[in-house]
């Protein structure tokens, strides 16, 4: 599925507000055959002086979300954060824009004032990410209950960072997909231009898949299926059809001749 917006969607402009962004529908179960999910998101944080606050968020949530506290969204979601913080409040040591994720349980609250650091499941530094000169992108890369890989674009085109990839992350298999984004006392503008969700499915499972109907082409291709049937019998269909047409023309010739002889006896008398 790609989505590509009409024109970037502001998910914040003015200083002390937040806006949330997700899916209108309800969500569908996953599909076990499923093998991984990638989203790739372009997105730009941007704003006027050297002041700004607060930074954006992706989330795969089991809860629709509403308007909250943590970057826009609600606390104690279920599922999982990616959040651009793009304030520091206080995390010694650490350069932001920062960039991490957390795996909410629906009971554990964001601990905003020490930018989740007792939240972090992983995270990066990512210093150029706000007001960079090029297209800003990053790709989640979700393998089912196994890991979980985060890559951000935000130095040159195609130039892919890593900032994280772990293992042994779940999670729930019933989810949102939305965006949202906070300001406090100073303002910053985050836009989502386009977002690009598909599933890549699990190819041995799929051809082990025990369905029978099948179709390939438009005909049903069954276990004793030959590809090369098909092409066997049209060689040899037009083999004999061209010895039927040397026998037609070579027939044709013989009568023709005979006709001939028999018009030039007929002409002597």
């Amino acid at each position: 599925m790609v989505m590509l917006l009409p024109r970037p969607a502001l998910l914040w402009l003015l200083a002390g507000c937040m806006g949330v962004y997700a899916r209108e529908e309800p969500p569908k179960a996953r599909d076990p055959n499923v093998k991984s999910i990638p989203i790739e998101v372009e997105f730009k944080i941007h704003g006027q002086g050297n002041l700004h606050a607060d930074g954006m968020a992706m989330w795969l949530t089991k809860q629709r979300a509403t308007p909250g506290p943590v970057f826009g969204s609600t606390d104690r979601f279920e599922g999982l954060g990616i959040f651009f913080d793009t304030y520091k409040n206080s995390r010694p040591g650490v350069v932001f824009p920062y960039v991490m994720a957390m795996l909410g349980d629906g009971q554990t609250t964001y601990d905003k004032a020490h930018d989740g650091k007792d939240n972090e499941l992983a995270g990066c530094s990512a210093r150029g990410l706000r007001g960079a000169q090029i297209p800003t992108k990053f790709r989640l890369t979700y393998i089912q209950d196994k890991s979980l890989k985060l890559e951000l674009q935000y130095k040159a085109k195609e130039d892919w960072t890593l900032c994280f990839d772990i293992q042994d992350v779940k999670i729930p298999s019933v989810a949102y997909l939305g965006f949202s984004a906070e300001t406090g006392e100073l303002s910053d503008n985050h836009d989502i231009i386009s977002v690009e969700a598909r599933n890549l499915y699990n190819s041995q499972q799929y051809a082990e898949s025990p369905r029978k109907d099948r179709k390939i082409g438009g005909k049903a291709k069954g276990k004793n299926y030959d590809p090369n049937r098909g092409q066997q019998s049209g060689g040899w269909t037009w083999f004999l059809l061209k010895i039927v047409l040397v026998f037609l023309v070579l027939g044709g010739a013989y009568v023709g001749y005979t006709m001939y002889r028999t018009s030039k006896k007929s002409s002597r008398f």
